[in-house]
């Protein structure tokens, strides 16, 4: 098997990508595709991507998602006609040399439940525990919004973006070190980013990100000293109205250790898609 690594990918790359998961996913139904974009990572010169081909035809994929200095998600899928060779072994043992080699010493194997394959190399990493887990939800409108009256919402610019860093910094302390991420949702020219205010002040956070005919919702965040008093509910009613003017739903991400977040979705009339498995490696390097 050849192996191409890289940290951006070409239109033709993520074709190709696509297209391997569209034939992989069809065994067991799977959903969650890997994000193509090296945009949050800590480290964007840092390869990320990982190929393998045989005569030319992409068999085997791995992605290394990075949002810090010290812990990569990796996700990986295998032509279903192509398992149990060693692909993914290979894959993982070149991207673990380039994870090593800049400082990262944390691994989570990224899993969906119901994927045999997935299942099946988790069983080669008896260590393996599982963490936590992650649902993909998305609304499409069906249910009533909720009404947003007591705030307003500005864009993030350069202007305000200390006001946007400070609130998400507050709201999800363990990405502090991400300062490349409020450049990125100014910058990128799929990702949009708001605040909240009440009576001019700041108390939440939100950005969107287009991806391929869906919207979705990101770092939804209040102000500790503001939570507790409906703000949350509010701007979510905002980011729907906003969402589905330009989509057909909005879709987000929430971890099983973040009931507070769950609960404010479904009460939303967020529904859940599907469910993604993250299982710690404690021996790897």
């Amino acid at each position: 098997m050849r192996i191409e690594k890289t940290n951006r990918l070409t239109e033709n790359q993520m074709a190709e990508i696509f297209n391997l998961e569209t034939i992989a996913f069809c065994e067991d139904n799977l959903e969650n595709h890997a994000f193509l974009s090296n945009e949050i990572n800590f480290d964007k010169i840092m390869p990320c991507f990982y190929m393998g081909y045989e005569n030319d035809k992409i068999i085997a994929f791995l992605t290394t998602f990075m949002p810090t200095s010290y812990e990569a998600e990796i996700l990986a899928v295998t032509h279903p006609q192509h398992r149990e060779k060693g692909y993914f072994k290979k894959l993982f043992q070149a991207a673990k040399e380039t994870l090593l080699l800049s400082g990262v010493n944390k691994i989570l194997l990224v899993v969906e439940p119901k994927s045999t394959g997935g299942i099946g190399v988790l069983k080669t990493f008896p260590d393996a525990k599982l963490e936590r887990s992650e649902y993909r939800m998305s609304h499409n409108g069906s249910e009533n919004l909720s009404e947003y009256g007591q705030l307003r919402f500005c864009d993030v610019n350069d202007g305000n973006k200390e006001i946007f860093a400070e609130i998400t910094r507050d709201a999800f302390p363990d990405l502090e070190e991400r300062s490349n991420f409020i450049d990125t949702v100014i910058s990128s020219e799929n990702r949009r980013g708001y605040i909240a205010y009440k009576e001019g002040i700041p108390v939440g956070v939100f950005d969107f990100n287009y991806e391929e005919g869906d919207i979705f919702l990101y770092g939804v965040g209040i102000a500790t000293q503001y939570r507790g008093k409906g703000f949350g509910k509010q701007m979510m009613g905002f980011a729907l109205n906003e969402g589905l003017k330009e989509c057909d739903k909005v879709v987000l991400d929430v971890d099983s250790e973040n009931p507070t977040a769950f609960n404010l979705y479904r009460k939303c009339g967020f529904k859940i898609d599907f469910q993604v498995d993250y299982y710690r490696l404690s021996r790897w390097n």
